[in-house]
């Protein structure tokens, strides 16, 4: 799902700069490269939502922060997704493409996750409270 944020203006430029919010299940690991010019990229494709001919409408999660780039390198298939941050647009082959650079990242691990869930308790196992003491005033 993806929600049109807020306008924002950047600091350099003054130009107004469009923000989303993108809800989804990554469609695949996240990319982890370095540039020519030695900076690291992180990038990822999310389902953004459907359209009315029974398409799909894709868009790339991106980061250049490090911080964001660590918690990228570890989403796999199926994990869910939320991010916030400002759209870029950029055409190729005719066709535009539509990035969302991230600033706010969050993670939930997919069903397939190699961390177990912790077992809820029964409740033959959830102690009883005790009587309260006298009040201390």
């Amino acid at each position: 799902m993806f929600v049109n944020g807020v306008p924002d203006f950047s600091k350099k430029t003054g130009k107004e700069q469009k923000t989303g919010i993108l809800v989804g299940r990554a469609m695949d690991a996240a990319d982890v490269r370095t540039t020519t010019s030695g900076k690291q990229v992180a990038s990822l494709n999310l389902r953004a939502y459907g359209k009315k001919d029974g398409t799909v409408a894709y868009i790339t999660v991106k980061s250049w922060d490090a911080e964001l780039i660590d918690q990228m390198a570890f989403i796999l298939p199926g994990d869910k997704i939320l991010a916030a941050g400002r759209l870029e647009f950029r055409e190729y082959n005719g066709k535009t493409y539509v990035d969302l650079v991230a600033d706010f990242l969050m993670i939930q691990r997919g069903r397939e996750s190699a961390v177990p869930a912790a077992p809820a308790p029964q409740f033959d196992q959830i102690p009883e409270e005790e009587e309260p003491g006298e009040l201390p005033f």
